[in-house]
């Protein structure tokens, strides 16, 4: 650009200026020293520009890199004296993070700015051509409003924290959340640990300190706990969630009185079987005491122990609540009112603040798992309740029960009283070595030294009663299962009309008789060995063909199989004189059915069986002696 004669002729110093094909840079692409006139300078530059035909301002500073250069005959062409104007395209507005904020900040981190909306504007050449911008629409604002524990500084126009926390941007609000938390007892501070904030600096334990103490913490803080937390943190480059930074001391409350029994007692929670596992049900046996005995001592409450938060405030602890005995059935009071004991011989147990002795305990509910099971080691139980699933329950006399068993185990040495029904669909039984009184069953087992008494139906239920069964005062009807006696049965009703499988039977056990049947079975197995090591030839013929030097313990065997053969032949003696005396006493056991006996029901007498065909009308049912068979009458 320029005029060289004009250049020739005026004796200032003159400059040659080049233009980028693109029209946004000129630069000075030749120089002349003055003749005579005025030397080099940036106003003198300036005016050669404008005389050019240039109406953009010069880079000032690139004037001045100019002017030196030709002063010092230095490069001038690389250096962009004028700039076009690029157009300006539209963009919205925007919040810019000024650090890395997955990591925290803290007081007076500048950690963003707001860029405001830029409008689309036209741009020119420096030959004075314009640029329009690419794109056209109108940019959007965007509100921000300041949360928590934000300042906003008008001089650097940014964004300041107040807080060490997280900087958080969301539905507007721009807010920084503090990381430390304070529990609600105010014992403790926790917070997630970084190994460096926004700005990548490593986060040091003094700085942690720092915060907890603006904080208002007057505690000790332990710094070498915080000093190893940040290592972890540095070393695994991950945040460490919820540490606990400094904590204050929880006051330990007072314990309660509590009632220390100094005989075997039950335990509270249960007790480890076998396998180590807590059986919640069993918790042991009620104890048991005699006269005079000391039963157990009362202790008082503790005052318990204060605490400290994380302002240096005591916590004063709870102090423990004091234990009342009350004094029930059989139990006093020494002196000293804290030691406890028996007037009588009895079950040792503890109800609602009442201490008692016994002959028969009451549960006031249900026993479940709640209660544990209930075992004595002396007298009876009365149960108010029921007997719930799983549950056991014995006593070495009496056992009532309120309400009913279900698929529960019951053992008394004396007598079994139920109001309710017995239903065990998972199983369980019910054992008296006494009378067993039901109001019902369905899918149970009762098992009875003496006699059975049930008020309605039997249904799907094994009975084994050494004496008789009666079920005529309700519906009294069996149906399902099998029914075995020892003195016969008095029911209305056996069977269904559908057929439904049922079995009823007289079993007479004599003493002694399993014990002899088991001896012969032993018996029989010891000679059937005998035989098959000597075989079953006459002794002379074994111990013909015996070697002389093995007669001897041959001779030995063979008497020890003679002894075998003649007990043998007592116990079957035995045996037989006891089935003689069980068909004496079927004969007079009678199964008497006031109603109906169904078909499908088998009944038995001992070993012999009779299948119900028809339809049976209130019938007798007993042994005939004479044709040893069973007889309907």
């Amino acid at each position: 650009m320029g005029n060289d004669k004009k250049q020739k002729q005026c004796p200032d110093a003159q400059f040659r200026f080049a233009m980028s094909e693109d029209g946004m840079k000129l630069g000075v692409s030749r120089y002349f020293p003055p003749n005579g006139g005025e030397e080099p300078s940036v106003e003198l530059l300036r005016r050669q520009v404008a005389e050019a035909g240039v109406s953009l301002p010069i880079d000032e500073d690139a004037a001045h890199q100019i002017i030196e250069a030709v002063k010092s005959k230095g490069e001038i062409k690389r250096i962009v004296l004028v700039r076009g104007i690029p157009a300006q395209e539209p963009q919205d507005a925007s919040l810019v993070a000024l650090g890395n904020l997955d990591y925290p900040v803290f007081p007076g981190d500048r950690f963003a700015r707001k860029h405001e909306a830029k409008p689309a504007q036209a741009g020119q050449t420096i030959d004075g051509k314009p640029l329009e911008p690419k794109k056209d629409f109108t940019p959007k604002d965007i509100a921000i409003t300041m949360g928590d524990n934000v300042e906003f500084d008008p001089l650097t126009e940014t964004y300041v924290s107040q807080a060490w926390g997280m900087a958080i941007f969301q539905e507007g609000v721009l807010s920084v959340e503090p990381i430390p938390h304070i529990s609600e007892d105010a014992i403790q501070v926790s917070g997630t640990l970084h190994h460096q904030d926004f700005k990548k600096r490593q986060i040091t334990p003094a700085q942690v300190e720092k915060e907890l103490r603006d904080m208002g913490v007057v505690i000790d803080i332990d710094t070498d706990l915080l000093d190893n937390l940040l290592e972890e943190a540095r070393s695994t480059e991950t945040p460490l969630y919820d540490q606990t930074l400094v904590e204050g001391k929880h006051p330990v409350p007072g314990h309660d009185g509590w009632f220390e029994f100094l005989v075997s007692s039950r335990e509270e929670t249960g007790t480890e079987d076998e396998s180590g596992r807590l059986d919640f049900r069993d918790r042991g046996s009620y104890p048991m005491v005699n006269p005079q005995q000391i039963i157990g001592r009362l202790h008082g409450p503790t005052p318990g122990e204060g605490g400290i938060d994380i302002y240096g405030k005591t916590i004063p602890a709870h102090a423990g609540r004091p234990l009342k005995i009350h004094l029930g059935e059989n139990v006093m009071a020494h002196e000293d009112k804290i030691t406890f004991a028996s007037k009588a011989k009895g079950v040792v147990s503890m109800e609602r603040g009442t201490l008692s002795v016994t002959d028969c305990l009451l549960i006031s509910g249900d026993v479940d798992l709640g209660t544990g099971n209930v075992k004595l080691e002396h007298g009876s139980v009365k149960i108010l309740g029921s007997i719930q699933a799983g549950a056991v329950v014995s006593a070495p006399k009496h056992i009532i029960v309120g309400g009913s068993v279900e698929s529960a185990t019951v053992y008394a040495g004396g007598n079994i009283e139920i109001a309710g029904g017995v239903l065990m669909p998972e199983g369980g039984t019910i054992k008296a070595e006494g009378d067993i009184s039901v109001g019902h069953t369905a899918n149970a087992r009762l098992i009875a030294g003496g006699d059975v008494h049930i008020t309605n139906d039997i249904t799907n239920t094994i009975i084994e009663a050494e004496g008789t069964l009666f079920a005529t005062k309700g519906k009294g009807h069996i149906q399902g299962g099998r029914i075995m006696t020892g003195k016969g049965m008095l029911v209305n009703e056996v069977g269904s009309e559908l057929g439904v499988a049922t079995t009823i039977m007289i079993n007479i056990q004599l003493e002694g008789d399993e014990e002899l049947r088991q001896e012969r079975a032993k018996l029989k197995q010891s000679i059937a060995r005998v035989d098959d090591a000597l075989g079953t030839d006459p002794p002379e013929a074994i111990l013909a063909r015996t070697p002389k030097e093995k007669r001897p313990a041959v001779v030995e065997v063979l008497k020890h199989r003679i002894t075998l053969i003649k007990r043998r032949k007592q116990v079957s003696e035995q045996i037989n004189q006891i089935n003689l005396r069980r068909q004496e006493k079927l004969a007079g056991t009678k199964i008497k059915v006031r109603r109906v006996v169904h078909p499908g029901v088998t009944i038995k007498f001992g070993s012999t069986s009779m299948a119900v065909k028809q339809r049976l009308e209130a019938p007798t049912i007993y042994w005939s002696e004479n044709k040893r068979e069973i007889a309907i009458g």
